[in-house]
């Protein structure tokens, strides 16, 4: 063979190289851009700031911290925050998840390794008097419970002093 033929041949093989990649590659595709949602256009949203906990709560909040100075308080938590679950699927993992991403417990009391749950406690009032909020009630409970974590009730109106609540908190904490 010549190296006339050799050289074409190469560089046929070359071009070839270089060509058909670039005949195979897809166009880009191009993502249509969001719908708009009311509100997008607003320079600022109507948010104010509002309290965290009701004054009921700021009460019984303190009277935890003096209750339990070793441990972590943390309030308004959601459920999806200490609780998850456990399914190797991953749909049902979400379905679990919708089922208890919009309920929280009003506090929660960590280990100092600040990851522990130890215990959730809800304050209940006059509002949980309902059968709806006593359904939901209910199925937050089960979902706690299903996760290894003890929930404790006290009512507002008869709220314990703060070495009532070391009391029963630690009773709960060391049997559960």
């Amino acid at each position: 063979m010549s190296f006339g033929v050799i050289f074409l041949i190469l560089a046929v093989g070359f071009l070839g190289l270089i060509t058909v990649p670039k005949l195979l590659k897809r166009p880009p595709v191009v993502e249509p851009d969001p719908k708009p949602v009311r509100g997008d256009e607003l320079a600022i949203w109507p948010f104010a700031p509002m309290p965290i906990m009701t004054d009921t709560e700021v009460i019984f909040f303190n009277k935890l911290k003096s209750a339990l100075p070793e441990y972590h308080i943390f309030v308004q938590v959601q459920l999806s925050r200490i609780i998850e679950g456990n399914s190797s699927e991953a749909s049902e993992r979400s379905f679990w998840f919708n089922r208890i991403c919009r309920q929280s417990v009003d506090y929660v009391i960590v280990d100092i390794d600040a990851q522990t749950t130890l215990v959730a406690i809800e304050l209940d009032d006059w509002t949980h008097t309902s059968k709806a909020r006593q359904k939901a009630d209910d199925k937050k409970d089960k979902a706690l419970a299903s996760a290894g974590i003890a929930i404790v009730r006290f009512h507002a109106e008869r709220m314990p002093s703060a070495d009532m609540l070391r009391y029963e908190l630690m009773q709960v904490i060391e049997n559960y």
